[in-house]
């Protein structure tokens, strides 16, 4: 492998390697946690996964997987740079750096990546042959940019900043105790990042949920008609709707945070 001499361009080719292999791996988990978040399909992972191939056929298992490969490569990329920025600039404060990371990647590129995969997603609730879908999640950028704005890619920008900084901050901090733990053991950092995906799974799933229904939803009304998005949604089906996704999300971000820190690891030391 050619031999990269400068720290951050290191840093950037390993977190968007790592990206992209976590994409690809995980985007069944992804759209299967979506679909339940928005009450679309059966609640059970497999139920739900059979319903979207029944619907949409297997490729109805990677709908969105455009945006999120975009996404999942620059974020991972992003974050790890911006991890290392902070760390620089607050050393010793993981955790704070982890969620500062996680605030940058938020604003820069989560917020409108998510918010069109998440349209895509909903695409599945229709049948396979529904009049209104978008051919393409390009086509739906610009229909979303025509009907509401630059300003609508950012709809759910604030309950996805939230997520981002405390999943991030808790990753990288057990992350450390983890694979500390683990010295010695072959695959310590994928091990390791397997389980802080977990842990960060079941600290952050509410924020998860709340974010998915705030992008489902139209945009428009601001802060006011979130809220009133998230009040409906417990008042209608409980507070037990916050638990909604998190096998499926465990499974994803377990399986995609081992690939991403195990990638990510692998791929520096040989750059």
């Amino acid at each position: 492998m050619p031999q990269l001499t400068n720290e951050r361009n290191k840093t950037m080719v390993a977190g968007a390697t790592a990206g992209v292999a976590e994409a690809l791996a995980t985007m069944p988990f992804e759209v299967t946690k979506n679909r339940i978040q928005m009450g679309h399909g059966p609640p059970a992972i497999l139920l739900n996964a059979r319903d979207t191939v029944a619907k949409k056929g297997v490729r109805g298992l990677y709908y969105g997987l455009q945006p999120q490969l975009l996404q999942v490569s620059a974020k991972s990329s992003l974050r790890f740079v911006a991890f290392e920025t902070y760390q620089r600039m607050l050393p010793g404060s993981t955790f704070t750096c982890g969620m500062l990371a996680g605030l940058t990647e938020a604003l820069v590129l989560v917020a409108p990546t998510e918010r069109l995969k998440i349209l895509r997603t909903a695409e599945l609730r229709a049948g396979a042959h529904s009049a209104g879908a978008s051919s393409s999640v390009f086509h739906a950028a610009g229909a979303l940019v025509r009907e509401q704005g630059v300003a609508g890619l950012w709809h759910g920008a604030a309950p996805t900043a939230a997520r981002q900084m405390l999943a991030n901050g808790l990753r990288f901090f057990f992350y450390d105790h983890f694979k500390a733990a683990l010295k010695g053991v072959s695959g310590s950092a994928a091990i390791a990042g397997g389980m802080t995906g977990v842990v960060s799974v079941v600290l952050t799933n509410p924020v998860d949920v709340v974010k998915t229904r705030i992008q489902a939803a139209p945009a428009g009304g601001g802060l006011g008609a979130q809220v009133g998005t998230v009040r409906e949604m417990i008042a209608a089906e409980g507070w037990v709707t916050l638990t909604r996704g998190m096998s499926a999300r465990a499974l994803k971000i377990g399986s995609g945070q081992a690939v991403i820190f195990g990638v990510f690891d692998c791929v520096k030391r040989r750059l």
